[in-house]
């Protein structure tokens, strides 16, 4: 049994050289998702892959009576610069799940042209700050140092837990640049002001130049994604 790729059609031999890969699921405070969330949202983005793994949790998921199975896709956005955004409601519930679900998302993102992977989460405190913190990691000092300049950020020390880490670390593996931002959240769930901090986290690093909104307005288009891609 292996993580499967199902492809959009048209999308089978689809190539994009230089797309920044951003993954968005499920998390410490739902950061990564709902950022991603609304990234796909504001870049008009397309979904161009769906991933089924076998590794996802073995629970059902239920909204209205009606059964939604776990899945992780692949948006696609063209401008202003290309991007592929991981988004999903669920990781591998085990440890070889986990390796060999981020071995699949690599091989495919590799293959559609991706040559710098981003991933997101959140970092849990009882106390956060007004600011909330962006922790920065990857396999590349350089990398780190490149992002400093953009970002008010600090140096990550300890574990990330998940596709969060397991990308970045099997992204410098295969010589791909990378970088994780890890947010300080607090017992909220979704946090939309750490979601909020890491949307204008990427806006920074990547120049997308999108319009912000704030909590209440990343809320509610959160809230209509769950509705349209989870239902």
């Amino acid at each position: 049994m292996e993580t499967e790729a199902i492809f959009e059609p048209g999308y089978e031999d689809y190539r994009i050289p230089g797309a920044v890969l951003i993954e968005g699921l499920p998390g410490v405070g739902l950061v990564a998702k709902v950022a991603v969330a609304y990234l796909i949202d504001k870049l008009k983005s397309k979904k161009i892959c769906r991933f089924y793994s076998p590794f996802f949790p073995s629970t059902c998921y239920i909204r209205g009576g009606r059964l939604i199975p776990y899945f992780a896709d692949i948006y696609l956005a063209e401008e202003p610069r290309p991007l592929l955004l991981l988004y999903g409601n669920a990781q591998p519930a085990s440890y070889y799940g986990q390796h060999e679900f981020c071995e699949k998302v690599l091989e495919v993102s590799l293959k559609l042209g991706t040559n710098f992977i981003i991933t997101l989460g959140g970092y849990g405190k009882e106390m956060v700050s007004r600011v909330r913190t962006i922790y920065l990691s990857s396999t590349s000092d350089e990398a780190i140092k490149s992002a400093l300049k953009r970002l008010d950020a600090v140096p990550y020390e300890g574990q990330i837990i998940g596709a969060a880490g397991l990308l970045i670390i099997m992204a410098g593996e295969y010589g791909v640049d990378n970088l994780s931002l890890l947010i300080e959240t607090g017992e909220a769930a979704p946090d939309y002001h750490a979601a909020r901090r890491a949307i204008e986290a990427i806006d920074r690093l990547l120049d997308l130049g999108i319009p912000i909104d704030d909590v209440y307005g990343i809320s509610r288009v959160y809230g209509e994604a769950v509705e349209k891609f989870e239902t």
